[in-house]
């Protein structure tokens, strides 16, 4: 879901009964599954598959259609404007707790899939989920990941624990920093570092400093920012990570979510589609003061046409191969419970040889990134709604773009 994509696509996917080369138009829209998800965020070969198993498991047929957007905002923009014809859409944790405050969504079907079923789910992303949906009634988790630093160890010659080494001055020059693209990623770090410049006794707990909208904070963050874009920041969208992992970059230190670090550490495939041997000098880190946990999502729409469809679609996901399938598509990581052990085991036990002369400590780093402990998911916290002050941090962050 982080992953920002430049064209916009539609993917249909016809099989069963139904010939591949029929067009959409021609299928009834009550036997069509509509989803509404960011770009190449879901294996295309497990979509495919749906149509067998929803076959085998209801008798019926079903046509899949998948259209992508480029930011989450879309899919309040396409609900709310009432035009929109989607059955599925897959929006991140806050997004999901606006849908819900707006009648937005409807509660999934807990007689076909219930996420609180013991074991299906890991306990620590549950309990992420209950931030933004706190009866767990209307969404299904689907990948998750953190916010953080990435840096070139072979830049900075030393290793960063600290927020300040990214808004301070130590790796100050031009184009020595990247500063993500995001005015809700962006706004975070800066109140982090802030939080944490502030005396012991007035320091707020990492999920109150989430939800932290007030004119004091929003004119605080802007100097922090401010500081980062006068000092030649590179922007970032999606493309820093693979100027970074191709030991080309000036940056030194960058904003980045996990699952693109990650992507980027490990063998990855090019902007162009070419396969590309990972950067093993790039470091990840959720700074000791604080980072953020973040949680994308699928939910059913209020005017869903297709529901018992919907409903088996998001069964599906929960699938251990076919979430195990679209967290190695996606570069993230499922939090299915038996897809999570899987992927983790898998690591650990190198089997593709990632891990071939490397050392223990970025070993451990790496499995830290993906796989995020208990200790480092206590120091993050979850983005909220903004229901108060948007106005002013947009003009905020509109003045720094």
């Amino acid at each position: 879901m982080k992953k920002v994509v430049s064209i916009l696509c539609i993917l249909v996917i016809v099989i069963g009964l139904t010939s591949a080369f029929i067009a959409c138009k021609s299928t009834p829209r009550e036997e069509t599954l509509k989803v509404y998800l960011p770009g190449e965020y879901i294996d295309e070969d497990m979509v495919e598959d749906f149509t067998t198993w929803y076959l085998e498991q209801t008798g019926e047929n079903i046509v899949v259609e998948l259209d992508t957007f480029d930011a989450v905002e879309n899919i309040q923009l396409a609900l709310e404007g009432g035009n929109a014809d989607y059955d599925i859409v897959c929006p991140s944790d806050y997004m999901v707790e606006y849908l819900i405050a707006h009648d937005l969504i409807k509660e999934v079907d807990k007689t076909i899939i219930d996420i609180t079923a013991e074991g299906l789910f890991k306990d620590e992303y549950l309990t992420v989920a209950r931030q933004y949906d706190p009866e767990l009634k209307f969404s299904v988790p689907y990948m998750y990941g953190t916010l953080g630093l990435v840096y070139d160890y072979s830049k900075t010659g030393d290793h960063i624990y600290s927020w300040e080494d990214y808004f301070g001055p130590k790796y100050n020059g031009q184009a020595t920093k990247s500063l993500k693209k995001s005015m809700r990623d962006a706004y975070v770090a800066a109140c982090i570092y802030d939080n944490s410049n502030k005396p012991a006794a007035e320091q707020k707990s990492i999920q109150a400093v989430h939800e932290d909208t007030s004119a004091e904070t929003i004119n605080a963050t802007k100097t922090i920012l401010q500081s980062i874009v006068s000092g030649n920041a590179v922007w970032d969208i999606d493309n820093v990570k693979y100027e970074m992992a191709a030991g080309n970059s000036t940056v030194k230190v960058a904003l980045m979510w996990s699952c693109d670090a990650g992507y980027v550490m490990n063998d990855y495939e090019d902007e162009d589609g070419n396969e590309q041997e990972g950067n093993r000098n790039l470091w990840y880190v959720v700074p000791d003061e604080g980072g953020n946990v973040y949680m994308d999502n699928f939910c059913i729409t209020k005017n869903v046409v297709n529901e018992k469809a919907a409903n088996y679609f998001l069964k599906y996901l929960c699938e251990k191969d076919v979430a195990v399938a679209n967290s190695e598509y996606a570069g993230a990581i499922s939090p299915v419970a038996a897809a999570y052990d899987e992927l983790y085991d898998g690591y650990v036990e190198d089997e593709d040889g990632m891990f071939d002369g490397v050392s223990d400590e970025w070993k451990d780093m790496f499995l830290e990134t993906m796989f995020p402990s208990a200790t480092t998911l206590a120091r993050c916290g979850v983005m909220k709604d903004i229901k108060t002050g948007k106005d002013d941090l947009i003009q905020m962050w509109a003045g720094l773009l």
